[in-house]
């Protein structure tokens, strides 16, 4: 018996043996197999990170072989076709993309409180789409996930279709809408109608639902409206805008212009277009102009003698009211373009506007009260001789420098007595003649003050907030550090909140209790923090003893105030569907948006998973051999 079961157990090693030379074997084509897999998804993820079109793919991959990569049987004639075009490249960039989604709705999910960016526009194949983002408190801070960038297919893009697009969206990506704090858009009224508008609409789904209206759209409409009001400045910015047109619509006059400037030892500098949705194209529009206001005067002047429109905008130009608004905007705009530029910020929270919008109404009526830099130096620049009046200023004047300087010494405030300057100091070559000075001499002491306090009127309406937001004040750590009475501060602000957040809170009487403790903590421990760094101390460290207080300061936290993260998305949206791309379906837009957008640097993404999900997806023809 004994002896029998040795010849058995001879016989089960001498099988195995060959068995699990097989299996290495086996083990070790996978292991090839899947390493050259995870080359084709790198290759795949830098090609989307790059917004390169899937074309480039094949040049890539013949690249990375001539430099040493190892490719194996990939770049036989055979397998290129198979790998290399467009269908495999759009299964492993899905294949990429799933991967990034799936981490950022786990992100969300952790977070537990999320809101909401909206807003639709015209791709390049002229059809309307919606793109949504959500944002959420993560441990790095805030994050900002692409959910979807949607076609309209049908109807209008109507408050109802809006809607359940997003009811959908959310389903779809199993996100509880009942989580949604808030929601910000670009103030259109289809979005913020009162009795029919999305925000409205999306409170049945969510009672506790707060609206914003877009902080930076905000500003671009304080101002724009503001110059429309003030006639003069409306039609400064009317010549300001047909300069623009009349040399980007001629190569020939761009190449005078720039032969002048250069005679003149000017920058060779582009007018710029003022742009009804670009917020900053005002300030760089003037800007250029301002540096290169004498080329540009010579070049009217020469063109004027051939050219109706030249001798129009020469005669405009050349007037010393359109120098004069040239000063005065050189003051004005940058205040405007910093406080949009805080405003376009992907950190910006509630607690970062109103304090920003005051200080910059304040400076701007400081310009009332002592000229500004550049309209100090206008009287230094008009030259008479002989009852002629000359435009005449340094070379260093169309200096980028210089201009930062100016515009520094603005925002400092130190006062704009002159310095000692250098008598010998260049000047221009060329010293414009100004038109109509006696009659416009005192321009800018009717218009200043009427357009400046215009912006300020517009701001301080624009930029009053609602109660609720209002409230939020008293979670902001520097207002309860600064409090007489810690015990008394903020109760009565502090329960108008508990009431807007209730679905995500426990009784009143809880919250107010953690709304004590955490004043006193706060400023003993944390006077200093930002509510953002805040909020994410709470959640790692107080979860469980002030859970109240940490699912508001989430509330709080998340509340989108721009929706600057859609107009960044519409440009990737455009740069990846070209005018020689737009048949590209939904599905692929979101992939490519979202690798480019939301996909970490290559060394941090798990290629390992997205290898997983390719080969899951159906039979690959790298794993039959």
């Amino acid at each position: 018996m004994f002896a029998a079961q040795k010849h058995l157990d001879a016989i089960a090693r001498s099988t195995m043996q060959p068995q699990k030379a097989l299996q290495k074997m086996v083990e070790a084509k996978l292991d090839k197999d899947d390493e050259l897999g995870i080359k084709l998804l790198t290759a795949a993820y830098h090609i989307g990170k790059r917004e390169l079109p899937k074309e480039e793919f094949r040049h890539h991959l013949e690249f990375a072989s001539a430099v040493g990569a190892d490719y194996g049987t990939l770049l036989t004639e055979k397998t290129k076709l198979t790998y290399c075009s467009n269908k495999s490249v759009t299964e492993l960039q899905a294949a990429i993309s799933s991967v990034i989604l799936e981490d950022k709705i786990s992100g969300i999910h952790k977070s537990g409180i999320f809101s909401l960016v909206l807003d639709e526009s015209i791709d390049n194949a002229n059809k309307k789409r919606l793109i949504m983002y959500a944002q959420y408190i993560a441990e790095e801070g805030l994050e900002y996930a692409l959910l979807s960038n949607q076609q309209i297919k049908t109807g209008s893009a109507s408050a109802v279709n809006i809607v359940k697009m997003v009811v959908d969206e959310l389903k779809h990506k199993n996100i509880d809408i009942t989580k949604m704090a808030g929601i910000s858009t670009d103030g259109a009224s289809v979005m913020t109608g009162r009795t029919g508008g999305v925000v409205t609409l999306l409170r049945k789904h969510t009672p506790s639902l707060v609206g914003v209206h877009c902080a930076a759209h905000r500003t671009a409409l304080a101002t724009s409206q503001a110059a429309k009001d003030i006639p003069e400045i409306n039609n400064y910015a009317r010549t300001v805008s047909n300069v623009f047109r009349y040399f980007s619509n001629s190569a020939l006059r761009s190449n005078r212009l720039r032969d002048i400037q250069s005679v003149l030892n000017l920058p060779e500098l582009k007018f710029s277009e003022v742009h009804s949705v670009r917020w900053l194209s005002l300030e760089y529009a003037v800007k250029a102009i301002y540096r290169s206001y004498p080329a540009l005067v010579m070049c009217l002047e020469r063109d004027a003698t051939l050219d109706s429109t030249a001798k129009g905008l020469f005669l405009e130009v050349s007037q010393y009211r359109f120098i004069a608004f040239t000063h005065l905007m050189m003051d004005v705009l940058p205040y405007i373009t910093r406080l949009s530029k805080h405003f376009q910020s992907d950190s910006l929270d509630f607690s970062g506007v109103q304090s920003r919008v005051t200080s910059t109404c304040d400076s701007l009526r400081d310009l009332l009260e002592v000229s500004g830099v550049f309209v100090s130096k206008l009287d230094e620049f008009i030259i008479e001789k002989d009852g002629a009046f000359t435009y005449s200023r340094p070379i260093k004047e169309s200096d980028s420098t210089t201009v930062k300087l100016g515009i520094e010494e603005n925002r400092e405030f130190v006062g704009f007595e002159s310095d000692s300057e250098d008598d010998n100091e260049e000047n221009t070559g060329f010293a414009p003649n100004v038109k109509f000075y006696a009659q416009q001499k005192n321009i800018l002491d009717r218009v200043a003050p009427s357009y400046v306090n215009k912006v300020v009127e517009n701001l301080e309406a624009r930029f009053t907030d609602s109660e609720i937001i209002d409230s939020m004040k008293v979670l902001v750590p520097q207002n309860i550090a600064k409090s007489d009475t810690v015990a008394k501060y903020g109760n009565d602000e502090f329960l108008i909140l508990v009431k807007q957040y209730q679905p995500h809170l426990s009784s009143e009487h809880e919250c107010l209790s953690e709304y004590r403790q955490y004043k006193n903590l706060v400023k003993c421990s944390y006077r200093d923090e930002t509510l953002v760094e805040l909020c994410k101390i709470f959640i790692s460290k107080y979860s469980e003893e002030y859970p109240n207080m940490v699912n508001i300061l989430k509330c709080v936290t998340v509340l989108p105030m721009n929706s600057v993260k859609c107009e960044r998305g519409f440009s990737t949206q455009n740069r990846i569907m070209g005018r020689l791309r737009t048949s590209m379906n939904n599905q692929t837009m979101d992939d490519l948006m979202r690798i480019s957008e939301d996909g970490p640097c290559m060394k941090s993404f798990d290629f390992k998973r997205a290898l997983k999900k390719w080969k899951t997806a159906k039979k690959r023809l790298l794993y039959s051999k």
